[in-house]
């Protein structure tokens, strides 16, 4: 085989360790990862992440070593658990990402919410909301608790892996993109993934007597849905936004947009400061107070972080 020959181009569909597996034209590469890439930016702990577009040297016709990433268009990201300065890729070069919460749950879930959805808009990405397990919650309290995200304008999927409804709906707006499921454990992702795409078989466990899933998936994965690709996750309890400034956080909320360009001080984080559009606007019911108060608890979270980091 001439040396070109050997170079060919593929996507990351899962990442173990140190080994990842690329689909190059439909066929499974096991690659390993040059030491110049691991070497890559300090900040971040993936150098190769599911979803990269990567360049192959072909050691045989099941093994390779990955040469090049190309540039990602956009990148998922949290905190490491261990070093809040140290940030891991979840998945890379994602269209659209769709925040999985579990209808009979939804009250207590908005917190987590809002977080995905402000990470997806920091991202890039074109947020999305799945409203799974619909079969366990009235139609009527899963639309009052989600009556205040229709000012963000987002596509919004109400779904049951256990019936069918809405996966048809679901499953046209995954053609022909690269998707991302993110959600806490338990609210149905791999359940509602295997009734989309029957032939996956991935594992489902029980929820314990907490009301949580167990993580049954352990591993980042590229699947092929239908006509298009969707990254699955594992349960993600503590979603962070990361590296962003105090006065940034409103910016990845498209329902405080309007009202943001009113306030008096272009820095504004929107708590105690004067001639604040936006908490005029939650104060008179213009801005759903709940979204409002949410963006406050966040920002705290975002603040003390931001303490934690400089001492």
């Amino acid at each position: 085989m001439s040396e070109s020959a050997r170079h060919i181009s593929g996507i990351v569909v899962r990442v173990h360790g140190r080994t990842c597996y690329v689909d190059a034209g439909g066929r499974e590469i096991e690659s390993s990862i040059r030491g110049r890439l691991k070497r890559g930016r300090r900040e971040s702990r993936s150098p190769v992440a599911v979803g990269d577009q990567v360049t192959l040297l072909l050691e045989d016709d099941e093994r390779g070593s990955i040469e090049q990433v190309a540039a990602r268009r956009s990148e998922l990201l949290r905190h490491s658990p261990h070093n809040e300065r140290i940030t891991h890729v979840i998945a890379a070069n994602v269209d659209q990402m769709f925040a999985v919460v579990s209808a009979d749950k939804l009250a207590e879930r908005l917190l987590a919410l809002d977080k995905l959805l402000a990470a997806g808009v920091m991202q890039g990405l074109k947020p999305c909301i799945v409203v799974n397990k619909c079969d366990l919650a009235s139609r009527e309290a899963i639309d009052t608790l989600m009556a205040p995200y229709d000012a963000m304008a987002l596509a919004r999927y109400v779904t049951s892996a256990r019936t069918g409804e809405g996966l048809a709906e679901l499953r046209r707006a995954l053609a022909a993109r690269v998707s991302v499921f993110v959600g806490p454990s338990g609210v149905g992702k791999s359940s509602l993934l295997n009734a989309l795409e029957p032939g996956l078989a991935l594992r489902v466990g029980e929820v314990d007597r907490h009301g949580e899933g167990r993580h049954t998936t352990t591993h980042v994965s590229l699947l092929k849905v239908g006509e298009g690709r969707v990254v699955d996750t594992p349960g993600l309890r503590d979603f962070g936004l990361t590296n962003f400034n105090l006065e940034e956080l409103s910016l990845f909320y498209p329902d405080f947009a309007a009202f943001r360009e009113q306030c008096k001080f272009a820095l504004c984080t929107h708590r105690h400061e004067p001639k604040c559009a936006v908490r005029a606007a939650a104060e008179s019911g213009q801005i759903d107070a709940g979204r409002y108060e949410r963006y406050l608890a966040i920002l705290r979270e975002a603040w003390n972080t931001k303490q934690r980091r400089e001492y």
